[in-house]
């Protein structure tokens, strides 16, 4: 079986080419005029998911890999994805497999709230807008989930998700799901950005896990 278009080129979700995958996963740092506005409360790594996590609400991936160290990779609509502008700081984390299923969290840290409201809005403009990758000759691209998870911790949790398919040319190619989803929080956001064969993480599973992540992050 072959990947979907856009996985084909590495991890859509994550924009890490298929050589590198799972490298590069973390990084805090402080940035931007307004970095010295911001209040003591700091990012820790204990308002990211875990690998076990991540396995529990999707335990059919088998995901056993998590990586905390590096830099912030290469995200599949660019920067500006899963970061607004202005970060006081940032922290990652990735998750794989070692197969063919791939995530990561991006958590970034504004000045304060309005500052993080205003990232979060110009992420989801650039997910639903995004032309950065697109797929092969052979798969058509959809939205197929737009909205917001009811139940999740922090000001709002949207959903969006992207599902890469195979034309009737070549109808031998995988298919690949590609679910975001992005929490304001305070004056944090965090991203979840993931990637797989077939239709990916189911929609509940998705949720779960958007759930506790949100649940994680301080404000």
């Amino acid at each position: 079986m072959r990947f979907a278009g856009g996985m084909r080129r590495g991890v859509v979700a994550t924009g890490v080419a298929t050589g590198v995958l799972a490298v590069g996963l973390t990084a805090l740092a402080t940035q931007g005029a307004d970095a010295g506005t911001t209040s003591a409360t700091a990012l820790s790594r204990s308002q990211m998911l875990t690998v076990g996590e991540v396995k529990k609400a999707d335990a059919r991936a088998a995901w056993v890999r998590q990586v905390d160290r590096g830099i912030l990779p290469r995200t599949y609509c660019g920067p500006a994805s899963t970061e607004g502008k202005r970060v006081a700081a940032r922290m990652a984390r990735g998750f794989s497999n070692d197969m063919d299923s791939y995530g990561a969290q991006y958590v970034s840290q504004y000045a304060n709230a309005a500052s993080a409201r205003a990232a979060y809005n110009s992420i989801i403009a650039t997910l639903k807008s995004c032309t950065y990758s697109k797929p092969a000759p052979t798969h058509a691209r959809k939205i197929t989930e737009n909205r917001v998870v009811k139940g999740a911790s922090g000001d709002l949790t949207q959903v969006i998700r992207w599902y890469d398919y195979p034309k009737p040319n070549d109808p031998g190619s995988e298919a690949g799901g590609f679910p975001y989803a992005v929490t304001l929080k305070g004056r944090n956001v965090s991203v979840l950005a993931f990637s797989e064969m077939g239709p990916g993480m189911p929609a509940p599973n998705f949720d779960k896990l958007a759930r506790q992540a949100a649940a994680k992050i301080s404000r």
